[in-house]
């Protein structure tokens, strides 16, 4: 543990991306509002499971699959399994458990169909997806972000498949002679069994173990910022300030950027002391922190197969809405089109949540304070509450 640790903080030093020049791509940077306006969500409860209920109880939720027949998958990165519903929201079945054997997990971090009847679960540390038949039967594993080799060792942050290719966010740290080393974070794309990965937007820095300082600007990188497409089109928030999405093609060449004129959110002071590493190395009490005044442009960015759309968060979206309204997002086409502004009507319902969109007009809210992305998130004066899975219809 205390390896991760090590290299997990390591990450948290990394000078700005490296990625191909921009200046020849095409730029649609919108000025005016979205052609289509502001649009109401209107959702209709189908069911609830967790919560209060007893019978199911979920630690950490990750991430939410829908798969072949209308069953749902829920990630929990703390149980290391994979709860599964029926449509109806019936619990079925509970798919692996922790461990090191065949199938079993530690560290799960997100989940991708590889077809109709094989789920793959990506793992964080060593970093691999490995394969389950639906029945629960280990199938194979795969090295999206590379083979783990002596003095080479990589954590997987997060991995999507979509017609064939497989990509994934990474980070590895490499020794050196004489304990000398140095770490880097990328994105990288496979093809089949991944036995072939190329690299896209990466990054590095020497090895720093010291852990006494941690300053958030040059730790910005695309971690859940970025998103798989239709025929291996990556979409990527590759900047900390600046509201840019680069959209590379499978061949991991830079095609277009799009996005919208937009005012950083400024933090308040409380936020600014809220900020922290992933992992304090050491546990330093006295550990520097230098946060930024202002938010990221970007939270969230996600792609709706339903409607072959970009869905991206900024942090107004999140944070910043009256009682009524969850989130909001701002919707572009995949060419870069400003479309609309969607608004999720249950802010009186919930004081935070997550939403994953999961395809065939379904929406599903993680309703809890231990959400990995809501913006309640890093308190810890946040009150905690069960966590609540709460699938609703889009109509």
């Amino acid at each position: 543990m205390k390896l991760v640790q090590a290299f997990i903080l390591g990450l948290a030093v990394l000078p700005g991306l490296c990625f191909a020049a921009d200046a020849q791509a095409p730029h649609l940077i919108h000025n005016d509002s979205p052609a289509q306006g502001v649009q109401l969500m209107d959702l209709q409860e189908l069911w609830r499971a967790g919560g209060d209920d007893e019978d199911v109880i979920f630690g950490r939720i990750v991430d939410v699959k829908r798969g072949h027949g209308g069953h749902t998958y829920v990630l929990d990165n703390q149980l290391c399994q994979v709860v599964v519903f029926s449509p109806e929201g019936e619990h079925l079945h509970d798919l692996s458990r922790e461990g090191d054997g065949p199938g079993e997990l530690r560290q799960p971090v997100e989940l991708a169909f590889l077809s109709d009847d094989v789920l793959g679960i990506g793992m964080g540390f060593p970093g691999k997806v490995i394969s389950l038949k639906l029945d629960g039967t280990p199938d194979k594993t795969f090295y999206p972000i590379g083979v783990p080799a002596e003095g080479n060792i990589g954590l997987l942050m997060g991995m999507q498949f979509r017609d064939g290719v497989m990509a994934a966010c990474g980070g590895r740290m490499v020794f050196g002679e004489g304990g000398a080393g140095h770490t880097n974070r990328f994105l990288s794309f496979c093809q089949g069994d991944c036995t072939e990965t190329r690299r896209l937007l990466e990054k590095s820095t020497p090895l720093d173990l010291t852990g006494r300082k941690y300053e958030e600007a040059p730790d910005h990188f695309v971690e859940r910022k970025w998103a798989l497409g239709p025929d291996g089109m990556l979409f990527v928030a590759a900047k900390r300030d600046a509201y840019e999405i680069s959209v590379f093609d499978h061949e991991g060449q830079l095609v277009r950027i799009f996005g919208r004129k937009y005012q950083p959110r400024k933090r308040t002071e409380a936020e600014k002391q809220d900020v922290r590493p992933v992992i304090n190395f050491n546990n330093h009490e006295d550990l520097e922190i230098v946060a930024e005044e202002n938010d990221p442009c970007i939270s969230r960015l996600l792609y709706n197969s339903d409607q072959n759309t970009i869905w991206v968060q900024t942090p107004q979206g999140a944070k910043d809405q009256t009682q009524e309204i969850l989130e909001s997002w701002d919707v572009f086409s995949v060419e870069g089109a400003y479309l609309k502004q969607v608004a999720i009507p249950l802010g009186h319902h919930m004081n935070d949540g997550t939403i994953h969109l999961v395809g065939h007009n379904k929406l599903i809210v993680i309703k809890g304070t231990n959400s990995p992305f809501g913006p309640n998130a890093n308190s810890e004066e946040a009150e905690l509450e069960p966590l609540e899975v709460i699938c609703y219809e889009i109509r």
